[in-house]
């Protein structure tokens, strides 16, 4: 384990808290949850308010809803706490991820689909967080016995060779997933 050093003195200017939470819905879909919460320690002057000492300046939800082929079927966006009305006018707009599936080039085209006036970065911000979530989920209960290292361009079908503790050569697939144990390259 690794643990940070003590900071140097300092005090808290803003905070930004991102969670993402995964869910079994009672129909047997996915749902994964996104929120984004933005506050200050001090009073915040905007063009058109004042947002109190630790009150919401941001608070973002997204929720998608994902099947067995890690297809989105349903999604939705709420800004529950915005520093502008004009910020709920993209809501319906993240209906536009109905469709994709979470594979290799999701992230690109989610921000594709909302990039400049299109979307709300904070919400598009979590898009890839809650892909990442969702294959937590996916991944946490599967059986990783049937998996081949992805050929070029294609789509990993597990976690195996997707990250340095992971690797096809490492500690972690020479010990539990031996049939997948590769030499290391030259």
């Amino acid at each position: 384990m690794s643990l940070a050093p003590p900071p140097a003195a300092r005090r808290l200017l803003h905070r930004r808290r991102i969670s993402c939470e995964g869910f079994l819905r009672d129909d047997g879909l996915l749902e994964v949850e996104g929120l984004l919460v933005d506050t200050r320690p001090a009073q915040l002057r905007l063009v058109n308010k004042e947002v109190p000492p630790e009150e919401p300046i941001h608070q973002m939800r997204v929720r998608l809803m994902i099947d067995g082929e890690r297809r989105i079927v349903d999604a939705s966006a709420y800004s529950e706490h915005n520093p502008y009305p004009e910020c709920m006018e993209v809501e319906a707009g993240y209906r536009r991820l109905v469709g994709m599936r979470l594979e290799p080039g999701f992230t690109r085209e989610a921000k594709r689909l909302f990039r400049g006036t299109q979307g709300c970065s904070h919400m598009t911000e979590l898009l890839p967080l809650m892909a990442s979530t969702a294959y937590q989920v996916l991944w946490g209960d599967s059986d990783f016995t049937a998996v081949a290292p992805p050929q070029e361009g294609a789509e990993r079908a597990s976690p195996l060779g997707g990250c340095h503790a992971l690797r096809f050569d490492g500690h972690i697939v020479r010990t539990y997933f031996p049939e997948h144990l590769k030499d290391p390259a030259p």
